[in-house]
């Protein structure tokens, strides 16, 4: 009969310091996973925000300012034209809207009974990009997007007199304090800086504040909003 000899304790010892080891680097390689997949969906759910916040404004600029059918008092039919369609600063702005054709304001309420809205636009306390009908004094901001480091506006102001430009540049991009006439302000330029919670990569380029470069996790998301009801 062949001699057995069994395992001594020592090595009983090693192969479950081993195997715990092994255990222990599954359990860490599990919750490594589950913690990307965790921040890759969060911030998947901060890039559909802020399509999401970009779509709802780029909609209300383009119908800011659109005249309504009115009837004066001889009886005629007329287009009704709002005197101010933009307002705002570097860190705010508002849009106009006739309620006759745009009822419901940039939250999608009806509670208005006035014959305007005016959207505003702003970063709000708990630093989330959000909006509300400032020309209702109960009006709250509801917020569009989250996680939100600045907001910053410029503005495209037409340059020259009316009825003929003849500067070779008819246009120009200014700060709220430089626009010397918001009725010849033609289009917005948004910048939204929003912080992704556990990001740590540094993307390139620069922050809402020119000349300062993005810090890790930040992310800087530009846009052109058009108003096509811009005085002619």
């Amino acid at each position: 009969m062949p001699h057995q000899q069994g395992q001594s304790l020592v090595q009983c010892l090693v192969g479950m310091t081993i195997s715990l080891w092994v255990v222990m680097a599954a359990f860490s390689a599990f919750a490594w996973i589950q913690r990307n997949q965790l921040l890759l969906q969060q911030q998947m759910d901060l890039h559909q925000m802020l399509h999401m916040a970009n779509g709802k404004l780029r909609e209300r600029a383009m119908r800011a300012g659109a005249p309504e059918l009115w009837i004066n008092d001889k009886g005629s039919p007329v287009l009704n034209r709002m005197t101010s369609v933009v307002s705002g600063d570097d860190k705010s702005l508002q849009l106009m809207q006739f309620r006759s054709l745009t009822p419901a304001d940039c939250q999608g309420h009806e509670a208005s009974s006035l014959d305007w809205t005016q959207d505003d636009f702003r970063r709000n306390s708990t630093k989330g990009f959000a909006c509300k009908d400032a020309a209702r004094s109960t009006a709250s901001y509801q917020t569009l997007t989250e996680q939100t480091e600045d907001v910053r506006f410029r503005y495209a102001q037409r340059m020259g007199s009316k009825g003929g430009l003849t500067s070779a540049q008819s246009m120009q991009w200014l700060s709220a304090a430089e626009v010397t006439d918001w009725r010849e302000v033609r289009a917005v330029h948004l910048c939204l800086q929003i912080r992704g919670a556990g990001v740590n990569a540094t993307p390139t380029g620069v922050s809402c504040r020119q000349g300062v470069p993005l810090i890790n996790g930040a992310m800087a998301w530009r846009s052109v909003l058009h108003l096509p009801h811009s005085s002619p």
